[in-house]
């Protein structure tokens, strides 16, 4: 197994009296989650192989590597293979002694019930950076998470390279909630102008049960 881990150049004396943010997920969605590593941000990412969940080793490798006294919070979106994959690795990285909390980011407002994620990374950085102790981090990300809501509008489909492009969006259509690795969507709908399509995502966004 390939063990593709993004550290922070600084990371062995920020890890003294910092508690360390670590973030990852499939690649093919750049700059997340490596271009957020960086001082005020990120300590770490774990990338895996394109739209795949980066494995539990690699994620605790990253643990490994900028976690300190302090400890360290995983901030993990709400797809079921981080979910899985990140939370094992916590469990056996408290079993090694370290000091490991979790904030799952679910923001997708398209269902009503699922990306906050990169605010959250923000915070939390800014939070650590701040020297907070890793359950101040935790709550103020798990804030942050809480108070945003995001809606995606698709004109087109992601393709993989060397694959076929589906042709599910014809022309003239739009997709509201298209997923991240083609999930399908809310709805599929003819193109409206743009007042329109904002108005519409807005009103989703901010209603009660997002």
């Amino acid at each position: 197994m390939q063990v593709k881990v993004v550290l922070r150049s600084d990371h062995v004396s920020a890890m003294l009296d910092k508690v360390a943010i670590i973030s990852g997920g499939g690649s093919g969605h750049e700059p997340a989650h490596a271009g957020f590593v960086g001082e005020g941000m990120l300590s770490a990412a774990i990338c895996g192989e394109v739209f795949a969940s980066p494995q539990v080793d690699a994620i605790l490798a990253g643990i490994r590597a900028v976690t300190g006294p302090m400890g360290c919070l995983l901030i993990v979106k709400n797809y079921t293979g981080d979910r899985l994959n990140f939370g094992l690795a916590a469990e056996q990285a408290k079993s090694e002694g370290y000091k490991v909390e979790t904030v799952i980011v679910g923001d997708d407002c398209a269902f009503t019930s699922t990306s906050r994620h990169s605010w959250t990374k923000r915070v939390a950085g800014a939070a650590a950076a701040a020297g907070l102790s890793l359950d101040e981090v935790a709550a103020e990300a798990k804030r942050a998470s809480e108070m945003v809501g995001t809606m995606g509008v698709a004109l087109s489909v992601c393709t993989l390279p060397g694959q076929v492009t589906s042709d599910r969006l014809g022309p003239g259509k739009m997709e509201l909630g298209l997923g991240i690795h083609n999930e399908p969507g809310a709805a599929l709908a003819d193109l409206q102008p743009v007042e329109v399509v904002v108005s519409h995502v807005l009103q989703q966004i901010l209603s009660p049960v997002c």
